[in-house]
């Protein structure tokens, strides 16, 4: 046995500790409208939406991102939301092309489940449907040593998500 496994095996018999790093058992009473609000982005009812986008469009399926370089908004399916921070799980198949959500200048994103948090969110996800998916949470956003926060700096300017019942 390599020094490897053995160390493997030594840390597979622990049992874990419950202390405050440890999120077994955290709280599931989140807000999925202010963690969104935090990162950024806008959280609308459908008719907001149709008022904000109205010419707002679902793209077909391409081999080619750069088709979609001149793309204003973009409305895909999130697959479930993160109440504790605001994350929505997206995946190849709800998307024109794995770059769409990054290369669209403002993304439209409809949810109509939410999860309370990320260990739930990872529960779900222990049934993979897709061969690419990832968390998103707000807009393209990047600081400076000068604490200047930019808001699209390198993606999507905006994101607007529209919780569906």
């Amino acid at each position: 046995m390599s020094a490897r496994e053995q160390i493997l095996g030594k840390m597979e018999a622990l049992e874990p500790v419950n202390h405050p790093g440890n999120f077994k058992g955290a709280s599931e009473d989140f807000d999925f409208r202010a963690s969104l609000e935090v990162v950024g982005a806008h959280v609308v009812s459908l008719e907001e939406l149709e008022n904000i986008f109205p010419g707002r469009r679902r793209y077909e399926k391409t081999m080619d991102g750069l088709s979609l370089a001149e793309v204003e908004v973009l409305e895909i399916d999130g697959e479930f939301g993160v109440a504790e921070n605001g994350a929505i799980w997206l995946t190849e198949e709800a998307m024109p092309h794995r770059v769409a959500p990054f290369i669209c200048q403002h993304l439209v994103i409809n949810v109509s489940k939410i999860v309370p948090n990320m260990h739930a969110a990872y529960a779900d996800l222990k049934k993979p449907n897709s061969s690419f998916g990832l968390f998103l949470a707000g807009p393209s956003k990047t600081a400076d040593i000068e604490q200047s926060l930019v808001i699209g700096a390198h993606g999507a300017r905006s994101l607007t998500v529209v919780i569906r019942a």
